[in-house]
């Protein structure tokens, strides 16, 4: 796990609930926002997405909550690279899920 800005997390409380999970925790030099690329592409494809859905739908700024929510949902349902075959959804519930109502 990744964290950014340092080592403001680093105490004592967090490396024992991180070694009682198996957590790795691996700290990114001070300031060095390049560090975050996952996020970064991460948080702009939420972004984008929720754009385009709120630019589709003709719905106002007040429902952009809704639009990255909508976004991310539908993302946890479409397979992975790091994963090909596997459905984010699933491989955190262990199950298949029903995606019928999509």
């Amino acid at each position: 796990m990744h964290l950014g800005m340092g080592k403001e997390w680093l105490n004592s409380v967090w490396e024992t609930y991180a070694k009682a999970y198996g957590i790795k925790l691996e700290f990114t030099t001070p300031y060095a926002h390049q560090q975050n690329g996952i996020a970064e592409r991460s948080m702009r494809l939420l972004l984008n997405g929720a754009r385009s859905v709120l630019a589709e739908s003709g719905l106002p700024i007040k429902y952009w909550t809704d639009a990255v929510n909508m976004v991310t949902y539908v993302q946890n349902f479409i397979p992975s690279v790091r994963c090909p075959g596997s459905i984010l959804a699933e491989l955190w519930n262990g199950q298949r899920q029903d995606i019928s109502y999509l």
